[in-house]
This record gives structure tokens, C-alpha cells and sequence, in this order.
């Protein structure tokens, strides 16, 4: 394993936490936060590793979960940190935080009104993409070879690239139909015997 190299020098809102010494990453919370409050002048990009960040350090922290540390470290919207990487990863654009703000406008409320079209930067995002975009832009960064399996067509969702890369949960969904032998062999797949057994009784 190779050694992480620790920064001695003057800290930058880019630095990544494992490279800065414990002791300064107030110091890092304070830059980011300003590069927050100014906009983002140089693009969202690095949002994808400080939600990266929040999930591998917010124990250590002493949170309860990565979205707290980024609420009260980067004093950020975790959706909004969400949203930004969605962003990218739809656009390939490296954006400033008021085109992405304009992007959240758009996928909330919809299409400008007739009239109001050329009024800002106009993005739009598919529905319900943002978790794939997030997973899509991880793999290309911490699992570059789950990522060409999946664009080769290996997997059949970013989810399942997820899974295999080890960071998404495998968290089984059951389906609620009129077939009620689905149902059955759903449960029979994902329950042991004595789970089935203690279901019976409930039922």
C-alpha cells in the first residue's frame, strides 16, 4: 500500500482530508466553506469527493450519518451535494453553483414559463437519475473497472454496479401484485426458514 503523502503546506479548499494532518481539517472545513459561499466560481466537480469524504470520515467525526457532517462541516444541503453530481455527470459540464441552483429550479418546477425562455442557463435532468448519476461518477473514480463493465452493458442498472463495487447496500425490493405466487417466491428467495416460519405466524 502506498504511503499517503500529508500536505504541510498552505491548506486549499481541494486538499482531500486523508492528505491533510487531522489537526488542520477545520482549517479545510473553513477554505471549503468559502469556496461555497462564493459561488463555486470554479465549477461543482468536487462535490462528488466531499460526499465521498462525508461517508469514509463522518464516523470519525462523531456523526451519525455523511449527510449531518456535510450540513454542519460545509454548512451544505446534502441533496443540493447530490443534485451537483447528478449535474455533472448529465451534463459534463463542470457547473458554477448558480447553474446548478438553476437546474434544481428546473427539475422542481418544470420548463420556463412561454416568454421566459431565455432567462438563465436551461438544464434539465432526467427524473429520478440523481442516485445513477452519483453511482456512474463514483465508479469512474474509485472503480474505474466496475465502470467500463458497466458501459460495456455487464451490469443492467448503475445500482447493480454499485453493489459490486461494494458502496451501494443490497437492499431487496418486494413488489406488491395480484400474483400472489410472486410474491411467495420473492420472499422465499430473500427470507431463511425461520423468518418464513415467523411470517406465517404474523399472517
Amino acid at each position: 500500500m502506498a504511503a499517503v503523502m500529508i500536505n504541510t503546506g498552505p491548506i486549499d479548499y481541494r486538499d482531500e482530508m486523508s492528505s491533510v494532518n487531522r489537526e488542520k481539517w477545520n482549517e479545510l472545513f473553513v477554505k471549503r466553506r468559502l469556496y461555497i459561499h462564493t459561488e463555486f466560481e470554479h465549477g461543482c466537480e468536487c462535490v462528488i469527493d466531499w460526499l465521498a469524504e462525508a461517508e469514509q470520515f463522518y464516523v470519525e467525526l462523531g456523526y451519525d450519518t455523511p449527510d449531518q457532517m456535510l450540513e454542519q462541516e460545509l454548512e451544505i444541503p446534502p441533496d443540493w451535494v447530490r443534485m451537483a453530481a447528478a449535474v455533472l455527470e448529465e451534463t459534463g459540464k463542470n457547473l458554477s453553483k448558480n447553474e446548478v441552483d438553476r437546474a434544481i429550479e428546473l427539475k422542481a418546477h418544470g420548463r420556463p414559463k412561454k416568454g421566459e425562455e431565455g432567462k438563465g442557463d436551461q438544464i434539465t435532468l432526467k427524473r429520478g437519475t440523481t442516485g445513477a448519476d452519483y453511482i456512474k461518477a463514483r465508479l469512474r473514480r474509485d472503480h474505474p473497472e466496475i465502470a467500463e463493465r458497466l458501459e460495456a452493458g455487464e451490469f443492467k442498472s448503475a445500482r447493480q454496479a454499485g453493489i459490486a463495487a461494494g458502496f451501494v447496500k443490497n437492499i431487496p425490493t418486494l413488489r406488491i401484485t395480484s400474483d400472489v405466487s410472486k410474491i411467495a417466491n420473492c420472499l422465499k428467495q430473500h427470507l431463511d426458514e425461520q423468518q418464513l416460519s415467523l411470517l406465517r405466524k404474523l399472517l
